[in-house]
């Protein structure tokens, strides 16, 4: 292994994190307790499915299994590539370790692999493919394969994961919020992100860059411009169904379309319609607005923008700012507080991000609250509990050198006064 090798190897380990279940899968895999084990992995991209099979190989090599590694072939090679990729296996030796990337391309020769070339390795052999969609019924409903195929979705990273993903590329606590507000808990765009502010890029460079390179490397081509609508609707809407891409996009088939959606390796689907993922209606809608107002505004109009505005009383508005607070490092538990469809939330800069904007707008009444020399101990104590990482109040109390009943006391007047600097911006739009 030459000294590049050794030093790309040792950064990519660096950076991984997480996907406990699926090194989990792959080493039982790897130890025999399948007579023949094919692993689907299947995930948005940027998720990590390149970076899990490099990782599967040096777990391999550390094995001795001998590693077959098959990128994408050109169309009409891809049978003969991969019989000369995997040469004769000696009698008596173990099978191979057959990592397979980008899967999705394989369409054309799919029947091919599965009825002849699979079943024609030898015992023990690992098969792992990888794509951004999940096996097809051919695989699932068979009996057979039903045996030894084992799926997996390589989704998003959890909060946890992404703030230690943050740590080793030591992005500051301070800015972390931020960062992954914008990419949610995918990988590439975590990477991404990191690599912006890095660059000394301010939070709209930062927002914008990483938008466009969503769109370029995980949304991709698209096939057509009714598709591109349908995503942009869905963008924006809480939820999208056929009945509002048939009110809201003219020029295709609302059934295709919606089906089309629901497909996309980066929409969750539900009872009440199909959604993108966070990271990636951050991506369609900041891309947008800058690429093309006019078409934004245009996108926005027939949503009924003001229509997804919550006007909450007083006591679920307070409520709502202390959970908000709460789940400051959970991207995915601030995505469902009601506050990202306030006025105040609505009018931040970074209203195409709502994760985003929320936390804007509860950081800039918090510094507003800090300027104010009477709130002092006040603003030390929302800071020490929500935003400095503490893991419990009493360690909280501790870090401000407080006893635990005037630490709470600072607290709640705290909240309090927060909470009516936040009621004062949603009923009258001051900051």
């Amino acid at each position: 292994m030459t000294r590049l090798e050794e030093y790309l190897r040792s950064a990519r380990n660096r950076a991984f994190v997480g996907r406990t279940a699926e090194m989990g899968a792959f080493r039982s895999a790897l130890a025999g307790d399948a007579v023949f084990t094919v692993l689907w992995l299947h995930g948005a991209g940027g998720t990590g499915k390149t970076t899990l099979l490099r990782r599967y190989a040096v777990e391999a090599e550390r094995a001795n299994r001998q590693v077959v590694r098959v990128d994408r072939f050109e169309p009409g090679g891809m049978i003969s590539a991969l019989l000369a990729a995997v040469p004769p296996i000696p009698a008596g030796a173990s099978g191979p370790v057959v990592l397979v990337d980008e899967f999705e391309h394989w369409q054309s020769v799919e029947w091919w692999l599965r009825e002849e070339f699979l079943p024609g390795l030898p015992m023990g052999t690992v098969v792992v493919l990888a794509a951004r969609t999940p096996p097809g019924v051919e695989w699932t409903a068979d009996p057979g394969w039903n045996e030894v195929l084992r799926v997996h979705e390589v989704g998003e990273l959890s909060p946890a994961e992404a703030e230690m993903l943050l740590d080793r590329y030591a992005v500051p606590r301070r800015r972390q919020p931020f960062l992954a507000g914008l990419a949610g808990g995918n990988p590439l765009a975590l990477r991404l992100a990191v690599e912006a502010a890095g660059a000394d890029k301010d939070d709209d460079e930062i927002r914008l860059w990483l938008a466009q390179a969503v769109v370029r490397q995980v949304v991709g081509e698209l096939p057509s411009a009714a598709h591109r609508h349908a995503l942009e609707i869905c963008a924006y809407a809480e939820t999208t169904t056929e009945m509002l891409l048939r009110a809201t996009v003219a020029e295709a088939d609302a059934v295709d379309l919606f089906r089309w959606l629901c497909e996309l390796p980066y929409a969750e689907s539900g009872a009440s319609g199909v959604r993108v993922l966070p990271f990636v209606r951050n991506a369609v809608r900041t891309e947008l607005q800058w690429r093309d107002p006019v078409r934004h505004e245009a996108v926005l109009a027939p949503l009924g923008e003001t229509a997804t505005i919550e006007s909450l009383p007083r006591t679920d508005f307070d409520t709502a700012v202390r959970d908000a607070l709460r789940s400051w490092r959970r991207p995915d538990l601030l995505a469902d507080n009601p506050l990202v469809h306030s006025r105040m939330v609505a009018a931040s800069p970074a209203a195409p991000e709502p994760v985003a904007a929320l936390r804007d707008v509860l950081q800039s009444t918090l510094e507003t609250l800090g300027e104010d020399p009477r709130q002092g101990k006040q603003h030390r104590a929302l800071i020490a509990t929500y935003l400095g990482g503490a893991p419990t109040q009493e360690a909280a109390a501790e870090r401000l050198g407080l006893p635990f009943s005037t630490y709470r006391r600072h607290l709640n007047r705290g909240l309090e006064v927060l909470c009516s600097l936040l009621w004062r911006r949603e009923s009258t739009g001051l900051s």
